[in-house]
């Protein structure tokens, strides 16, 4: 693997190394802190989980989490499990019911983007059409905009995947930064880039070579986009986002950083190794590799909080956006994730076999499906909506129908199908704790009508996975380090939508949210 700079690692792991050695023992909860740090640093790793950390032997995510607040029972805690969803979950502490979008199909009833009850892809939005939507949300309750407001200093979100760092930094930070595909190169884009990052021939790299994946994969590697690649003086992926950071750090008045990864998501989706050996293919990244340019790229970090004078004041909350499974039962055909035209989607519609047949026997609106099955009725009739529910109980591996219903004071899901009993125990215990809560927090009135859970391993999405209700795909890391505090255990079953008010509590910020 390429030797990758690492700034301050050795004078980090000693910090961490006594934090963690003068504090209480890990398993008891350390006194909380007096201080009020002034700087906060959210660093998320898409599609990381819990096990990666001893699994790859991942240094800096052992070191801080040896020295700060870990959560092992920590999970997602919403639907659905994807990236556009998270981002804005942690970034607004609102559960995605009370957000413009639930998934990666977002249904714009009211047509703020144009068509009324258009269907789109989420993640394909452009800023503008993001910010469109986000207007019903009010300015003052996203994280970065309180941060700015309690500190009189900059908020910039940062990351390789364009949507990630968008709908985390919210129309609120002073600066986004990301990357964007024009020709055969990806160059800074995002909001108020600094002229010292969108001027640095640095920071563009090339977006091309697939790296031995082109002709095994459709979800290919796109150059250095996601991963470091060959050229020394221009590395992408994971190390170009610590590289901006960096050069922010060095350079900004700044009081939070938001940052996120997009490595390990992209590698996991095409190998499929989040639970074993995955795809054959000729590349030389593979998810260990990712994941230990992660690690470092967190060693970094922490290197140059310390090198500044700044890590005792900084609050550190390292989580994932969500988890992911291997689908050793794929129901994809590596295509198509709907079963009808996106308004912002060129794709030609080839929805699978299983979403083909839906179409057939009952009327469809839109529809999206990875390691759960969404579906839009084009007709809310109850024989319509019986057909659609029949149909999809004999997708291969449904274990759970939820139908959307109007509530008292808002609406729900109820369950519909079931087959849960044939499950594992252990999914089954699992599910009986999670699944209904789940379904609870995409309830609203653009959600999808119907919402069909998988059992493990089933995906319609890649090979590797996401999405869904299954522990594996809500399973996440989440550390946060608080300064003056020593290192304990949590065993609250912690989420992300738990993030917002954490750190506002920490740093004294007025809250905002009901």
């Amino acid at each position: 693997m390429l030797s990758l700079r690492a700034r301050g690692k050795g004078l980090v792991a000693l910090l961490l190394t006594v934090l963690a050695a003068c504090s209480s023992p890990p398993t008891s909860r350390a006194p909380e802190s007096t201080t009020v740090p002034d700087h906060v640093m959210v660093v998320v790793f898409d599609q990381m989980r819990p096990d990666y950390i001893d699994r790859f032997d991942l240094r800096n995510f052992q070191r801080l989490r040896a020295s700060a607040r870990n959560y092992p029972e920590a999970y997602v805690g919403h639907l659905g499990s994807q990236t556009v969803v998270s981002h804005l979950v942690i970034s607004s502490g609102l559960l995605p019911k009370m957000l413009p979008w639930q998934d990666d199909v977002v249904v714009d009833k009211a047509g703020a983007l144009g068509k009324p009850n258009a269907a789109y892809e989420t993640g394909r939005l452009s800023r503008e059409q993001l910010w469109t939507l986000l207007k019903s949300v009010p300015s003052t309750t996203y994280l970065p905009y309180r941060i700015r407001v309690r500190t009189g200093r900059k908020v910039i979100a940062i990351g390789e995947k364009d949507y990630a760092a968008l709908v985390m930094g919210t129309p609120t930070a002073d600066a986004i930064v990301t990357l964007t595909k024009r020709g055969s190169q990806c160059v800074p884009s995002g909001v108020n880039v600094p002229d010292y990052i969108a001027g640095n021939g640095r920071f563009t790299v090339e977006c091309v070579e697939p790296y031995g994946t082109g002709l095994t994969t459709v979800y290919a590697l796109d150059g250095s986009h996601y991963v470091p690649g060959d050229d020394s003086e221009h590395l992408g992926g994971d190390v170009w986002t610590t590289d901006v950071a960096l050069e922010v750090m060095a350079r900004e008045d700044w009081a939070g950083l938001f940052l996120t990864f997009g490595g390990i998501d992209k590698v996991a989706h095409m190998l499929g190794e989040q639970d074993g050996p995955g795809l054959s293919v000729p590349s030389r990244y593979r998810l260990a590799d990712v994941a230990r340019i992660a690690d470092e790229q967190l060693g970094r970090l922490l290197g140059a909080l310390e090198d500044r004078g700044l890590l005792e004041r900084t609050v550190i909350a390292v989580m994932a956006d969500h988890g992911g499974q291997t689908n050793r039962y794929y129901l994809g055909n590596n295509k198509y994730q709907s079963c009808c035209p996106l308004e912002n989607s060129e794709a030609p519609v080839d929805p699978p076999y299983w979403i083909k047949h839906l179409t057939e026997v009952g009327k469809l609106h839109t529809s999206y499906q990875d390691t759960s099955v969404k579906i839009w009725l084009a007709d809310r009739s109850a024989i319509n909506e019986m057909a659609i529910v029949q149909g999809m109980s004999t997708i291969s591996g449904m274990v759970e129908i939820y139908a959307l219903r109007r509530a008292d004071r808002g609406w729900r899901y109820e369950r519909v199908f079931t087959r849960l009993t044939q499950q594992e125990p252990a999914f089954q215990r699992w599910a009986n704790q999670h699944d209904a809560e789940l379904m609870d927090t995409m309830a609203a009135e653009a959600a999808p009508h119907l919402v069909g859970l998988l059992a493990d391993g089933f995906g319609f999405g890649r090979i590797g996975d996401h999405g869904g209700a299954q522990e594996r795909a809500q399973r996440i890391p989440f550390i946060l380090r608080v300064p003056g505090e020593g290192p304990s255990t949590r065993s609250e079953p912690i989420r992300l939508v738990d993030v917002e008010p954490q750190i506002a509590d920490i740093m004294h910020l007025q809250s905002e949210n009901p």
